[in-house]
C-alpha cells in the first residue's frame, strides 16, 4: 500500500500531458464497459486507499505537491492504517473466540453424544454408526 501511495503522488505531480496522469483522470468517452468486465475504475481503487489511510481525496492535489510532505502524510496514513487493522483483527478474533465458546444447542447423538445442528443432522450422522454391509 505504500508503494501505492508513494505511486499516486508520483502520477499527480507529472505534467497533465503525460500518460499515466491522463489515464488516472480520465473516463470513457463513447460507450459503456463491456457485461462481466472492469467492475471498479482505477480511480476508485485509488479513493479506496486513501480512505482507508485517512488521507482526505479533496486535498489529494494539495498534498501531494510537495514530495517531503507527501512521504510524511503517506506514513502517517499507513501507521493509521495498521493501527485501525490491528484493532479490527483482535475485534474479529474476539468475536469468533465468543462464537465458538457458545455451547451449541440441538439435537445430541445418544451414541457418541455429538450435538447436531438440526434433526436431518441428526440422522444423517447416525447413519456412521450403522455397521458397514460388505
Amino acid at each position: 500500500m505504500q508503494r501505492q501511495l508513494r505511486w499516486i503522488g508520483h502520477v499527480i505531480r507529472m505534467k497533465s500531458n503525460r500518460l499515466p496522469r491522463r489515464i488516472l483522470y480520465s473516463e470513457l468517452q463513447h460507450g459503456q464497459r463491456a457485461p462481466g468486465g472492469q467492475k471498479k475504475r482505477f480511480s476508485d481503487h485509488v479513493k479506496a486507499i486513501l480512505k482507508k489511510c485517512s488521507i482526505p481525496p479533496d486535498q489529494l492535489e494539495t498534498l501531494t505537491s510537495n514530495t517531503e510532505a507527501w512521504k510524511d502524510v503517506c506514513d502517517e496514513g499507513l501507521t493509521a492504517f495498521d493501527i485501525n487493522y490491528d484493532q479490527e483483527a483482535e475485534a474479529r478474533y474476539a468475536r469468533q473466540s465468543m462464537i465458538a465458546s457458545t455451547p451449541a444447542s440441538g439435537p445430541r447423538c445418544h451414541i457418541s453424544g455429538r450435538i447436531c445442528a438440526s434433526e436431518f443432522g441428526l440422522r444423517i450422522h447416525l447413519r456412521s454408526h450403522r455397521p458397514s454391509v460388505s
